[in-house]
């Protein structure tokens, strides 16, 4: 199974999806934010991955890039339909994220997220009963709540951790859910949850204190009748610092570098980089856009503002309309304030862009906009302070205020509430005014953060809570 965990166990993640993309028949890693986090995890760690994939059957056992073996979960479309398109996106998605949308309750949805988490069980345990020694089981969101306890019926001794990489919502808030007990007590059957911040970590607590009388919170620990005990601990998620620093001086990233310069000339860059989701703030971000262009006439061709959308479940309703939204807004700014002969001030990509031409733009980017309505972490944020720092330390982070990485980088980001449309054309107009010592100390404490809890703490942090808690039950 490769590499070890703490105590040399081996390891075992279980996420929703394998790390896979198939393009043009040949299996690749795949990209995305989940993805992304974990690679660096595998590639030092090792161990087995346990994900669905829509072609079960022909996944490979390995695939060159990723240090795991690969074990694949195969579902019917009218299972992925309630499962994934209905239940975790629709029902546990928008609730989760503070109501950013109604969620739907759907009992046909429950149904089929119990049945997956199942099969998924009968997946883990095949892998788990063939490890020579007993491993660490490692389960990763929201799409697998009720994957430990299952697990804890099979298996009563194995060490089972769980992250939710998505925020925590307030009681009030979880208790809409009419299987919240349910939620709750297949989480705590793991020996350790780890949450993004404090924040969504005492919301968490709270909310076992709320909705079930046979449990007791004791600081950081949930006690429960039958004495199991179970530790709730912030660990923040966040990059590979070292990887990311050498992308940015990568001699191919220069050479994206100068064509993009070439590009918009002298004018100042405002980047937006997120998936077409909801939740990140897009159409707040480009109204404010909008106000800055029509409220500043004098900024009119000064700046340009680029937005990267990555598509992102263009299988549900919600996402289909949200695209047809930002582009309309697209097209309306570019309409109003588009000078006959000139370059249009809203660039907008809707596609995934290699990690080459990403760092590209963090380095071109006088201003990064990360503005989510309400976000768990937000890696981007990390990767742009990391990438900038790297070079020549210059740029300004606009950073939502709900999201995790606020907590980390305090008011060294200029911290906006993406809600107040006008408030955050103000603080973009701001940022292209901060003075150039202002802006490159800002970047350096926030690149220091970053270094002081990449990505191989958070992997310690975790591991060795889900160890340590197991092996003092």
């Amino acid at each position: 199974m490769g590499a070890t965990a703490p105590g040399d166990a081996p390891l075992i993640l279980v996420a929703n999806r394998l790390p896979l993309a198939r393009q043009q028949g040949v299996w690749r890693p795949a990209s995305g934010g989940l993805v992304t986090a974990l690679t660096p995890v595998i590639e030092r760690v090792g161990g087995a991955w346990i994900g669905w994939d829509e072609d079960a059957q022909g996944v490979p056992a390995r695939v060159e890039g990723l240090n795991c073996d690969l074990h694949a979960v195969d579902l019917e479309p009218e299972l992925v339909e309630g499962y994934y398109h209905g239940f975790t996106n629709r029902t546990l998605w928008p609730l989760f994220h503070d109501l950013v949308v109604q969620p739907v309750i759907d009992r046909s949805w429950w149904r089929s997220y119990v049945t997956v988490t199942t099969r998924f069980a009968d997946a883990v345990s095949e892998v788990v009963e063939a490890s020579p020694t007993p491993p660490i089981v490692w389960i990763q969101d929201y799409h697998l709540l009720l994957l430990p306890q299952l697990l804890r019926e099979r298996h009563p001794d194995l060490r089972i951790g769980m992250f939710l990489h998505i925020p925590f919502p307030a009681p009030e808030l979880f208790a809409r859910l009419p299987w919240r007990e349910s939620l709750l007590g297949g989480m705590l059957a793991a020996d350790s949850l780890g949450f993004h911040t404090e924040q969504y970590r005492d919301n968490f607590l709270r909310t076992v204190q709320r909705v079930l009388p046979d449990a007791t919170v004791l600081g950081d620990r949930v006690m429960r009748d039958d004495g199991r005990r179970v530790r709730a601990l912030a660990h923040p998620i966040s990059i590979d610092t070292e990887d990311f620093a050498e992308l940015a001086r990568a001699s191919a990233t220069d050479a994206e570098v100068a064509a993009l310069r070439e590009q918009f000339g002298d004018r100042k860059v405002l980047l937006g980089v997120d998936r077409l989701d909801y939740t990140k703030g897009i159409r707040h971000r480009l109204q404010a856009i909008e106000l800055l262009l029509e409220q500043r006439p004098h900024l009119r061709g000064r700046f340009v503002f680029v937005q990267i959308a990555v598509p992102s479940r263009d299988d549900v309703e919600e996402y289909r309309r949200l695209r047809t939204q930002v582009e309309t807004e697209v097209g309306r700014i570019n309409g109003r304030f588009t000078e006959p002969g000139h370059d249009v001030p809203v660039h907008y990509l809707h596609r995934a862009i290699d990690r080459t031409r990403l760092a590209a733009y963090y380095r071109l980017a006088d201003v990064m906009c990360v503005t989510p309505l309400k976000d768990g972490m937000n890696l981007v944020a990390k990767e742009f302070v990391t990438v900038r720092d790297a070079t020549d330390g210059d740029g300004v982070l606009i950073l939502s205020e709900f999201c995790g990485t606020a907590y980390e980088f305090g008011h060294d980001a200029v911290r906006c509430n993406p809600f107040d449309v006008e408030g955050l054309a103000t603080l973009m107009e701001g940022a292209l005014e901060l003075t150039p010592d202002d802006r490159r100390a800002r970047i350096a404490r926030m690149a220091q953060v970053v270094r002081d809890h990449d990505v191989f703490r958070w992997v310690t942090d975790e591991l060795d809570a889900i160890w340590d808690v197991a092996g003092t039950a």
